[in-house]
């Protein structure tokens, strides 16, 4: 990693909607001149704290004297890949079959809503997806490590 890496995480705004990065899809579709794509950016601080807020609930369990006897931690998965779909996507061209039965690009619509993502997202798209938005918000390995590295600068 060069100094300039480890500096560029330390630096205010790298993260929110002037920061995006392209992920082109890695599948070719015939008669595409270029594969599928998508455009993310980052969530800010105050909006990674907003999305665990929507997604984590604990739950104290107390015994007969009033003490916590347990605590159950639930996750809405659904409301967490929600949350990253509306505000790390900024943009897309994804194949979509329309009527006909043609492979067509889907490009994100001015009315896009998260829940369409959620419908209608194959398997391996929508693990591709997840991917590649824990990618740009430093959630994957890769990520983890770069954060591990700059805490010791």
């Amino acid at each position: 990693m060069s100094e300039r890496d480890k500096l560029a995480a330390w630096i205010i705004s790298a993260a929110g909607a002037d920061c995006t990065h392209r992920f082109e899809a890695p599948v070719e579709v015939p008669d595409w001149d270029e594969p599928p794509w998508v455009e993310l950016r980052p969530l800010t601080e105050r909006e990674q704290l907003e999305r665990e807020s929507l997604g984590v609930r604990d739950e104290y369990h107390l015994d007969d004297s009033g003490y916590v006897d347990r605590i159950e931690r639930r996750y809405d998965l659904a409301a967490m890949a929600s949350y990253d779909y509306e505000h790390c996507l900024v943009d897309f061209c994804l194949p979509r079959e329309n009527d006909n039965g043609e492979i067509v690009p889907w490009p994100k619509p001015d009315d896009f809503r998260p829940e369409t993502l959620l419908d209608d997202l194959p398997p391996v798209l929508a693990e591709w997806l997840s991917e590649v938005i824990k990618q740009v918000n430093m959630r994957d390995p890769a990520g983890e490590r770069v954060l591990g590295a700059v805490k010791k600068i």
